[in-house]
């Protein structure tokens, strides 16, 4: 079971399809996948995504994929190529199993070394619950 830490009062939480989109002031975007995820899914939550960290300057995605279920090649493709905003700081994958944590960490890789690595970007990471990837946020914000 996923850690559920709470959040403020200010937390806007967005439905895309079956998945949840947690909005977290002042920087943190988290998803919670639930089933099948298709390219329009991942459209929805980068669209979402974009217009919180471009309101916010800053932004981390947090992903949880314990209850992925089947990843479309579209929405791989999608996620891997989309253009990401200015305000995006960093992603950090957690929960699900070795397979989901793989397959999430080639796709998010893929997308540092195509965009991220030349804005300057950190690397994505995967953690093994969302106490880890708080953890991780963290020193991401203390750095920089």
């Amino acid at each position: 079971m996923t850690l559920q830490t709470p959040v403020s009062a200010d937390r806007e939480t967005l439905t895309v399809g079956t998945h949840q989109l947690a909005l977290e002031p002042p920087d943190i975007a988290l998803v919670r996948f639930v089933g099948d995820l298709s390219d329009a899914d991942v459209a929805r939550i980068l669209d979402a995504f974009e217009r919180f960290a471009t309101a916010t300057g800053r932004a981390y995605l947090l992903l949880d994929v314990a209850g992925v279920g089947h990843v479309t090649p579209e929405a791989r493709r999608l996620a891997a190529m989309r253009q990401l905003p200015p305000a995006y700081a960093g992603l950090v994958v957690f929960g699900g199993t070795f397979q989901q944590q793989l397959v999430a960490k080639l796709v998010t890789t893929g997308g540092w070394f195509l965009r991220g690595r030349a804005l300057g970007k950190p690397m994505p990471v995967c953690v093994k619950d969302e106490r880890a990837a708080r953890a991780w946020l963290v020193e991401q914000r203390d750095a920089h």
